[in-house]
């Protein structure tokens, strides 16, 4: 997991937010959840290729989706 891992989550990520009713389903199936990133998933190889998040990425949007959406 590398570049082409966070490629990915970045441009499905990207999309996503683009249609809000889908953001947060798909970034629970990218791996991120009300808890943070979850182990052994794309945002979490997407995160150790980053290391240092800034604010306002699409990284960072997706896991403010993912922590602010309700828990079923």
């Amino acid at each position: 997991m590398g570049f082409l891992t966070w490629a990915a989550v970045t441009g499905i990520g990207a999309a996503a937010l683009l249609i809000p009713p889908l953001t947060v389903p798909i970034a629970g199936y990218l791996g991120f959840g009300s808890a943070g990133v979850a182990a052994g998933t794309m945002a979490a190889g997407a995160q150790s290729y980053v290391a240092n998040v800034a604010a306002g990425t699409i990284f960072a949007k997706l896991q403010a989706a993912a922590m602010l959406a309700p828990t079923p």
